[in-house]
């Protein structure tokens, strides 16, 4: 048996996914010990705990701008990307869509988990970066980004409105976006840059990720249409922190039942930076939303 051949095999392994898992981790933690949380406190009737589960299905058209920061092997600039708006059902490959949530009296508490992996999405090389300058281009012969990643939103709450009609909840919190793109540029001719010897590759490939958390502020809440079971949820919040802004609304027309809802309605959220060094420019997912939540 080869011990060393199995060590340096080993270490490959870790070195090649390690990244990803320590960005998946802390996500992966954070929701299994609110699974936990849930399950206990939905057991102690006695305390009145409640909570909620949803799953749901987004429809979002995406539109970003991507700035790549490395440098393509044997390039002298990287590219800056226009993903333009597309319908991720084309192009989907995995989702993962996800809300939980528990309350006890006034307090609330709600985690939303959505993991995206879509392939091959239309795009266009606009600018190359060379050392800070930028050189645009109009010779993109058929640009293609995949992108995978996933947005945790999480954020406590307490009821300031306990009417009849309105419900509403001040919510604060965090909200992690991790995104990787994967961008394969064609282009008609190379780009010369600005400097002597600088040059761009027509085609080429290049990999970036980028991970950015924000904090936010906002409200949550629901308002009754008269005595039926018909009812509006909403939400909408605003932030900031590695992103210059970051923000997110929705409604819904939804149907109350027993123990469960099931709501049709709109959602958007965007990420906007305010630095040349982001990778991450500009990223914005708007579409209907359809849902049911459980409560127990």
């Amino acid at each position: 048996m080869n011990t060393t051949s199995n060590i340096d095999k080993g270490k490959c392994i870790m070195k090649r996914y390690y990244p990803k898992m320590q960005k998946i981790l802390p996500c992966a933690v954070f929701i299994a010990v609110m699974l936990i949380a849930i399950t206990s406190l939905a057991g102690n009737h006695e305390d009145r705990w409640s909570f909620m589960i949803q799953p749901y299905i987004w429809f979002p058209t995406i539109d970003s701008e991507l700035r790549y920061t490395a440098l393509p092997n044997g390039s002298s600039g990287s590219p800056e990307i226009k993903v333009y708006p597309d319908d991720w059902l084309e192009n989907l490959d995995l989702a993962v869509l996800l809300t939980a949530g528990v309350r006890k009296g006034e307090w609330s508490f709600v985690a939303d988990f959505t993991y995206l992996d879509l392939s091959s999405s239309e795009s266009a090389v606009k600018n190359i970066n060379f050392g800070g300058d930028l050189v645009s281009t109009s010779l993109d012969a058929g640009t293609e980004v995949g992108m995978k990643g996933f947005v945790t939103t999480f954020a406590g709450g307490y009821r300031v409105i306990d009417g009849q009609i309105l419900k509403t909840d001040l919510v604060a919190g965090a909200r992690y976006l991790w995104l990787e793109a994967d961008t394969d540029w064609k282009l008609s001719a190379d780009v010369a840059g600005p400097g002597g010897g600088q040059t761009f590759d027509r085609r080429g490939n290049i990999t970036e990720d980028e991970d950015v958390w924000n904090g936010i502020v906002g409200v949550r809440g629901q308002i009754m249409l008269g005595k039926s079971h018909w009812f509006i949820p909403y939400y909408a919040d605003i932030g900031a922190g590695d992103c210059e802004l970051t923000w997110q609304v929705f409604s819904a027309l939804a149907y109350a039942f027993n123990s469960w809802d099931i709501a049709v309605g709109y959602r958007h959220l965007e990420f906007d930076a305010d630095d040349d060094d982001a990778f991450i420019q500009k990223l914005s997912f708007t579409g209907p939303v359809v849902g049911a939540v459980f409560r127990f």
